[in-house]
């Protein structure tokens, strides 16, 4: 039930991020979805990893599986947002040109 309820809430907060950037007008690439949804990927399986091997009795290893999935998470999630953060603060700065 618990993963019904995640599942549903990252629906809509994907929709609510996607219905902001377009309000905005926050030019996000595909490449960037994809940075974010892998991301969101490795967050999720390290999460359930974690608690799995907590259920089993390992603290040990839900220790080292959090850090080697949730570390590659923080990687791919700062790269898709620093790529879209870059990408907006240079268009924003390149001054117009007067033809």
């Amino acid at each position: 039930m618990w993963w019904l309820i995640l599942g549903i809430a990252i629906g809509v907060i994907g929709w609510w991020l996607v219905a902001w950037t377009r309000a905005k007008k926050i030019a996000v690439k595909w490449y960037e979805w994809l940075l974010a949804v892998i991301a969101l990927g490795f967050a999720l399986l390290a999460l359930q990893n974690y608690y799995a091997f907590l259920r089993e009795m390992e603290p040990y290893s839900a220790g080292v599986m959090l850090a080697l999935l949730g570390v590659p998470a923080l990687i791919f999630a700062v790269i898709a947002v620093g790529l879209v953060w870059w990408e907006n603060t240079k268009v924003a700065k390149t001054p117009a040109k007067n033809s």
